[in-house]
Formats: structure tokens, sequence, C-alpha cells
């Protein structure tokens, strides 16, 4: 008989427990030719044969030719039909004590055993609705080529089933969640590709601890010519004698940016045509997470379009500039021009209508006691006409002048102001009124206090009052009122002030003609004027960074606006500072309009 194979029995066990139960085998089949090894006694050995047998974790199970059963030992019980022991078995037939799922099972692996052919399957408890997962192993027992019985070896593989499908599971969600990283990561560089190569003047490369280029994408070629093959492992920098996409100062840069994480110049490069590529080149250190240096990122921007703009912007300024310099000559010569048009006027121009008025004083001596009416009514339009006169160029000297006055800011009481422009109106013999015509002023007890010229601010209530004074002159009952009030305004807070009046108003479409030289809405026969006052009025408040505007319905009054800034506006002076319009040579003082001249 051949001694029994040790597959599957545990390897740790010696060789003479093969041999021993050789020995028991045979006995149990009725062998009587068996011989026990040398030096050994049969019954002892297999009797210890028999005793590992019994402690075995595994099954087995031990048949003979005609398939009865000679050996079992405890864990074999799962083979078994209920309510038959192991210790129940030895000598019965097979199908009389294993269960007929079992025998099913195990009829096609003990058939082809019977024909010497060894068998081992892997296959869940029949019958059973466990989870048990068995191990079998089928062995013929053959002596001299016929076999003499079978063994039947049973291993409970539950545990490494369940072992082996967790393993399953594990490397299956492995396999899942690595098909998804290599899916992003297939993605991400399909986007970094996309990136890189569709990159329009500007490229992104990348370039190792050492310096040189290991990244060359298309971007880089297109933007700067070198072909990937010639610039990839190298580190130039660029020479004379040998163009490279990484400029001279390369090696700088690189150590600067290991050192503080980034490094940027704008500089010329040298393209692999020759040209030269004005660019923003910025270096970025890559770190992995502990730290460890990866290369860096490089990334040229071309800004050679930028650089030609800024020339061009910086030419046009050039150009300005001279510009303004020649419109400052102009302008300096336009004022030296009215400069002399002014000298013009006070003297050229007032020397005649002096003269007239004398002539007509003259004749009016001469003529004593003998004047006729009509002669008188003439007399008197030639005195009017020459006095209308004089106030027009007394009107449009104070406008030329005030253009050319330096401004003179200080903190100012507007009620005060406001007093003391009504006190000089209402003493004003122009603004007298009829026998029996009264009017009320109404001044509040409070005003806004602002920065300004007090000198220029009082013109603007004398002819807004003096206005006010006139055109209520055929109110019986005039009522004129004024106020203030701080408000939001365009350029922040501002003060506002305003000019009330119920006199005969005027068409509010045609309200901005009012503040234009000689501009008047009424018949001088009807109201006396030249039409500087409100000019007058809209030029004070323009240069202290005010605004000036008018409200009226025919017939109802008007009421004039005027807004000033709380914070101090930079005053736009000319260079000329003089508050004279030239040397009188007459010696007569020149005065600025008077309230009666709006």
């Amino acid at each position: 008989m051949q001694p029994m194979p040790r597959h599957p029995w545990p390897p740790q066990l010696p060789p003479s427990f093969f041999e021993a139960l050789a020995i028991h085998t045979q006995n149990c089949a009725g062998s009587s030719d068996a011989t026990a090894p040398s030096g050994t006694t049969p019954d002892s050995v297999g009797d210890v044969a028999v005793r590992v047998l019994h402690r075995l974790t595994d099954g087995c199970l031990i048949l003979d030719a005609s398939l009865r059963c000679r050996f079992a030992n405890a864990a074999v019980q799962p083979l078994l039909r209920p309510g038959i022991r192991p210790n129940q078995v030895e000598d019965r037939a097979w199908h009389e004590v294993l269960s007929p799922d079992w025998l099913d099972v195990l009829l096609p692996w003990v058939a082809q055993a019977l024909r010497n052919e060894p068998g081992q399957f892997q296959t869940a408890c029949p019958g059973c609705d466990n989870a048990a997962h068995w191990s079998l192993t089928v062995l013929p027992d053959t002596v001299d080529g016929a076999v003499r019985g079978v063994c039947i070896l049973l291993r409970d593989d539950s545990a490494w089933e369940r072992h082996a499908a967790e393993l399953r599971a594990q490397q299956a969600d492995l396999q899942q969640q690595l098909q998804h990283q290599s899916a992003w990561l297939t993605l991400q560089h399909a986007r970094w590709q996309a990136l890189s190569d569709g990159l329009r003047d500007a490229a992104l490369f990348f370039l190792d601890s050492n310096g040189a280029i290991i990244d060359w994408p298309a971007s880089a070629q297109r933007l700067l010519g070198y072909p990937a093959s010639a610039v990839l492992g190298t580190a130039g920098p660029d020479r004379p004698d040998a163009p490279h996409p990484l400029p001279p100062d390369a090696a700088q840069a690189l150590e600067r940016a290991a050192l503080l994480g980034q490094s940027e110049a704008t500089l010329w490069l040298r393209c692999a045509d020759g040209q030269r590529l004005w660019a923003h080149v910025v270096y970025a250190a890559l770190r992995g997470a502990e730290g460890e240096p990866l290369g860096t990122a490089c990334l040229v921007r071309d800004m050679t379009e930028m650089r030609r703009l800024e020339e061009l912007l910086r030419d046009l300024n050039h150009a300005l500039e001279r510009k303004v310099e020649e419109r400052t000559r102009q302008l300096h010569s336009l004022n030296q021009d009215l400069e002399a048009f002014s000298y013009s006027v006070s003297h050229d121009l007032r020397a005649p209508l002096r003269h007239i008025s004398a002539y007509v004083q003259v004749l009016r001596e001469d003529l004593r006691g003998h004047i006729a009416q009509d002669v008188e009514r003439d007399l008197r339009t030639i005195e009017n006409a020459a006095a209308h006169m004089h106030r027009l160029i007394e009107g449009l000297l104070a406008f030329a002048r005030l253009g050319r006055a330096a401004l003179q800011p200080q903190p100012l009481n507007m009620l005060s102001l406001v007093h003391s422009s009504l006190h000089r109106v209402q003493h004003d013999p122009a603004l007298q009124r009829p026998p029996g015509y009264g009017v009320e002023v109404d001044i509040p007890h409070e005003l806004p206090n602002v920065e300004g010229d007090a000198l220029l601010l009082s013109q603007v209530w004398d002819n807004l009052l003096a206005n006010a004074f006139k055109y209520t002159r055929k109110q019986p009952h005039a009522r004129i009122a004024v106020g203030g009030r701080v408000q939001p305004g365009p350029q922040g807070e501002e003060a506002v002030f305003w000019v009330e009046d119920n006199g005969v108003g005027f068409d509010p479409a045609r309200a901005e003609r009012l503040f234009g030289v000689f501009q008047r809405l009424h018949r001088a026969q009807d109201f006396e004027g030249t039409g500087i006052g409100l000019a007058l009025c809209r030029r004070i408040i323009e240069r202290h960074g005010g605004r000036i505007w008018a409200d009226a319905r025919p017939g109802e009054g008007a009421t004039f606006h005027f807004a000033l800034p709380l914070r101090a506006a930079p005053a736009t002076d000319p260079d000329a500072h003089e508050t004279a319009a030239g040397p009188d040579t007459d010696g007569a003082a020149t005065d600025t309009a008077g309230p009666h001249t709006g």
C-alpha cells in the first residue's frame, strides 16, 4: 500500500503519522500482508494515529472500496445525518450515515476517486441556510495500482472565505477608487494640457530643482518659437552665442523664488527667430506636502503690445503737455489783450461820456430860463443815455476784473452779510418805492456759515436783494424772504441760500438767459438795469465752487438760489491778481457795479 499523501493535511505532522495512518487503514481493511516499520509496534503506532486523527480540527472520513465507513473523527459531524454520531458510523454504508445533500455533492467526486483520480473542491453547506463554506479533498487509497478505499478530508473555510470576501470587497473598492483617481488624474491632465497648450500671449512651463526645463507645452513653443527637442533638459540661460528661452538672470531669479516662494521680473526675452519679446516673467517655487522642493513653475506673459501702448500714451501725454503749454501762452496773450481792452474801455470810452455829460450841463447853463419843453426832454434823454452807458462800462469792467482778482477766503457769518446788504439796498435812492407801497422782508434768525470772500459774496447778496426790491416795486404789498439750509450736494454737504419775492416773475424756460452778460427778460422802460448783476453773481458763486439757479412764474414772483460747498473749494485764479482794470489817467476811482445794476 502506498503512503497517504500529505495534502491537505497540516504540514506540521511528522512523517511517522502518515506511516501509522497507512498501517491503521490497512488493518481496518482486513489487510494481512501489511508490515510495520522496523523497530515499532503496529498497534501502538496505529493507536497514536487514531488519537491524532480524532484531535484534528479537519474532518476525516475513510471508506473502503465498497463505500463502507472505516473511520470518522468528530470533525466529520457536518456530513452526517441528524442523530448519527461519528463514533456510530464504523462498518456502515456511507449512504446510511451521510446526509442526502452531502451524498449528492460527494457522489461524483467519490466515483472519480474510485477511478484512482483524486479531487478537491469548495462548496457551501448543501441544504443549509447558514453561510458556512467547506473545502473537501477526496483521495483514492491504492495498493499496487488497485483502489482499496477513499479518504474524504473536510475543512471549514467559512472564516477564510469571509476574509477572502472582505479582501475581494476591499480590492473592488480600491479598484473603484483607483479608477476614479485615474479618471480624475486623466481629466486634470487633459485640463492642464488644454490650458497650457491653449494659452494666447502667455506660456507656462516647468523647471526641475536644478533649473532645467522639464516641460515645454505648445503655448511655450508658440510664444517663444523654441521646439521642445531644443530646450527640454537644458537650463540655459540665454547668451549671445546660444539663444535660450530663460533670461540671463534666471539663476538669480530662481534663488529668489526658492527663498521667497515667488520672483517676478519684466524684461526682454529673445525668441528663437531672434526677435525680442517684452515679457513679464513669474517664477513660483513648487514644494510637496513635506516641504521637499519639486521644481519651479515659470509663467511668461507677452507684454510687448502693452509696452507699445504705454509708449504711445506717453507720447500722447507729452503732446498734450505741449498743447497745454501752447494754450497757456495763448491764454496769457488773450489776458494781455483783455487788459488792453479794459484800459481802452476805462479811458477811451469813459472820457467821451464825461464830455457829453459836461456839454449837456453847459447847454443847460447857456439856455437857462429859455429852455423849451422839447429841448429839456432831449437833454434829459442825452443825460440818461450817457449815464446808462457809463453804468454798462462800469459793469463790464467789474465783470472783467472779477475773473482776474484773487479770492480772499475766510469764515463768514452769512446772516451778518445779509443784514449789511439789506441796509445798503433799502437806502439806495434808485430803489425807492412809490408812496403807500410797502415791503415786508423776512430774514431768519440763523443762516449757515460758510467760507468765502466777504466782499464778493456781499455783492451777490446786494444784487439778489436789489433785484427783489426792483421787481416788486409795482406790488402794493411786496414780500421778500431770505432763507438757507444745509443739505447733501453733488460734492458733499453744501449750504443752500435763496431770496424769494412776489414780484413780476419771468418765464422759467428762459431762466438760463438771466445769468448771461447783458441778458435781460424785461424791457428797460419797465425796469432799469444793465444785465450785468446776475452774470456777476454767477461768476462769483462758481469761483467759490458753487452753483446758482432760479425758479419763477410770470406774475407770481421769483426765487433765486445759490449753493456753496461747506468745504473750502480750491480757487482757480488766473495769473493776474490786479483788482483794477488799469491805471486811470483822469484819477477817477473804478468801483464795482452796485446793486441797482442787476
